[in-house]
C-alpha cells in the first residue's frame, strides 16, 4: 500500500525547498526553547518540547522531524552547558520519526495521538532512553525504570489531551494545507 493511500501512516517528508527549510529552522528554534522551559523538579520536570516535536512531524514528516530532533538535542545540550551523549541522538531521531509517521498528512484523531504518545513514552522514553541513561550514567536500572514509569504515566495523561487540542486547532486553521500548497506552487514555477 502506498503512503499516499494510507490513512494512518506517512513515510514522506517535503522536498528541501526554501519554504520547508524556513519552517524547519523556525520549528527547530521553538523546539530548543520548549525543551529548555521546564517546570517542576529535575527528576519529573515537565516541558513543552513534545508539542514542538509533534509540530515538526505534523508539518515536515518523519525524516525531517527525526533529523531536526537530533539537531535540537545537540544544540540544546550545547546551549544548556550539559554533557553531550551521542547515544541519545537515537531516541531523539526515533521520537521525530514517530510523530511524523502518525501526524504528517493526516486528519488528527484522538486515536492517532494516543498511539503516537504510547509509542513515544513506552518503547522510546521508558525503555530505550532509560536503558541509555542506565548505561551512560550508571544509574540503577530498577530505580530508574520505576521512577520513569511513574513520570511517563503522568506525561501521557497531560500530553495526550494537550497535543490533541493543539493539533486539532492547527488542523482547523488549514495551515498545513496552505504550507503544502505553497511548496507545490513553488515547484511548478
Amino acid at each position: 500500500m502506498s503512503s499516499e493511500k494510507n490513512n494512518f501512516f506517512s513515510w514522506k517528508s517535503p522536498r528541501l525547498r526554501v519554504e520547508a527549510l524556513t519552517l524547519a529552522a523556525l520549528l527547530l528554534a521553538i523546539d530548543v526553547v520548549f525543551y529548555k522551559l521546564a517546570f517542576g523538579p529535575a527528576y519529573v520536570d515537565f516541558n513543552l518540547g513534545f508539542i514542538s516535536t509533534a509540530l515538526m512531524g505534523y508539518f515536515l514528516g518523519p525524516w525531517l522531524a527525526g533529523g531536526l530532533e537530533m539537531a535540537s538535542d545537540f544544540i540544546g545540550t550545547l546551549l544548556g552547558g550539559g554533557t553531550f551523549a551521542f547515544p541519545f541522538l537515537l531516541t531523539a531521531f526515533l521520537g521525530g520519526i514517530v510523530y511524523g509517521i502518525f501526524l504528517h498528512k493526516k486528519q488528527p484523531s484522538i486515536w492517532s495521538v494516543i498511539i503516537t504518545n504510547l509509542l513515544i513514552l513506552i518503547p522510546i522514553s521508558l525503555l530505550i532512553d532509560s536503558w541509555l541513561i542506565h548505561l551512560t550514567y550508571q544509574v540503577a536500572w530498577k530505580v530508574l525504570f520505576w521512577s520513569r514509569l511513574g513520570r511517563n504515566i503522568i506525561d501521557f495523561a497531560i500530553q495526550t489531551p494537550l497535543l490533541f487540542i493543539v493539533i486539532k486547532a492547527l488542523d482547523r486553521t488549514q495551515l498545513r494545507e496552505r504550507f503544502e500548497s505553497r511548496i507545490t506552487n513553488s515547484l511548478t514555477r
